[in-house]
């Protein structure tokens, strides 16, 4: 017993180190709103792949042709959609120029992503997914932000809409926490997270690092320039404005909300940054400690003593780093919710990141 208790007090100590960055980070990054100069000229392009995407494309070209900041063009690459895709976007462009539809000549969403880079004559480039939405001063921030602030990536947070049911809001609280990590570790200049779906850089610094985006990964475009830009020690901010969100919609059914989990982590193992890599085994070893000790503690109730207390605290760092990110995150109900979301998140992670290094996925939608 006594090896598990050191082993335990051990992990916590890791993990509360960890997040304690997190929160210093997110304290650290001050909000920023842009002041409405008139000067800004920078032309910016918005990268969106698209496959099969009907349902969801009508509403973000509404989004995009609303938008306030008048300097920006928008590329959709159809991914062989088999649906009314194409068409609408085609349809969509005699009202909207900004339009600029391209037909991807290969496969997946991350060779999407890069013909419609190789596309672009823009300085700055703004990729989003055909699902999300973006408020109307969505690029105004951004080009204010990057005036003010250049950087060769810029991580900008996305929020899940909608609380209808009980598990659509666990997503909710889950997905705010990883955004907000995030934020918090580009605050203390230790970037690890940053997602696709609200993404800016300069495509100069994305074709320098072009042959380290692994290209026979199906995933991770976001996180592999990340860690090339991070390696050379480009500068890398997070946004932290409410005007810069996009919004997306929570996982309708279990099965599609692991497929997506799935997708993110199958990336994992060509990971090479050490601080990605230390947080993704801190995060996986706690939780993999409290699965262990609650099969022990079925087994025998001695270990209750060991696995109830690592639970309590794991749920305390947890909501108390959630509580304070929630006015920006417009996040409520967290105290109850969170311990429902303690005691599911450690066998869903668990077998998220066993799962994943065993079966790779092979779709990317």
């Amino acid at each position: 017993m006594s090896w598990v208790i050191f082993s335990t007090i051990l992990i916590c100590v890791f993990y509360f180190a960890l997040i304690s960055v997190f929160f210093i980070g997110w304290r650290r990054i001050f909000p920023f709103s842009p002041k409405g100069d008139e000067s800004i000229r920078t032309m910016i392009t918005v990268i969106i792949a698209c496959r099969n995407e009907e349902s969801h494309i009508r509403q973000l070209i509404s989004c995009l042709a609303q938008q306030s900041y008048p300097n920006f063009e928008v590329i959709l690459v159809n991914d062989h959609s088999e649906d009314a895709t194409k068409n609408y976007i085609k349809s969509a462009q005699a009202t909207f120029q900004k339009i600029k539809l391209v037909d991807a000549i290969g496969f997946g969403k991350k060779n999407a992503i890069k013909e419609g880079i190789l596309n672009s004559t823009s300085k700055l480039i703004v990729t989003t997914d055909a699902d999300c939405l973006p408020s109307y001063h969505w690029l105004e921030v951004i080009a204010c932000f990057y005036k003010k602030y250049p950087a060769d990536l810029i991580i900008c947070p996305v929020k899940i809409a909608g609380s209808e049911n009980l598990f659509s809001y666990l997503q909710v609280l889950e997905f705010t926490g990883l955004v907000a990590s995030g934020a918090g570790a580009a605050g203390v200049g230790m970037p690890v997270l940053c997602n696709g779906a609200n993404l800016v850089f300069t495509k100069n610094s994305w074709l320098k690092s072009q042959a380290d985006l692994h290209v026979d990964e199906m995933s991770g475009d976001d996180m592999f320039l990340l860690e090339s830009i991070k390696k050379r020690r480009g500068v890398i901010r997070f946004l932290k404005s409410e005007s810069a969100f996009v919004i997306t919609e929570a996982s309708k059914t279990w099965k599609d909300f692991i497929k997506q989990r799935r997708r993110w982590t199958s990336k994992s193992s060509a990971y090479t940054d050490s601080q990605i890599i230390i947080t993704a085994c801190i995060v996986l070893i706690i939780n993999l400690m409290i699965l262990t000790l609650f099969t022990l503690s079925l087994l025998n109730s001695g270990f209750l003593v060991v696995f109830l207390p690592l639970l309590v605290f794991k749920y305390l760092i947890d909501t108390v780093f959630l509580y304070s990110v929630r006015n920006f995150f417009q996040i409520n109900n967290i105290w109850g919710y969170s311990i429902l979301l303690s005691v599911i998140y450690p066998f869903y992670v668990v077998f998220i990141a066993f799962s994943a290094f065993l079966i790779k996925p092979v779709k990317w939608k």
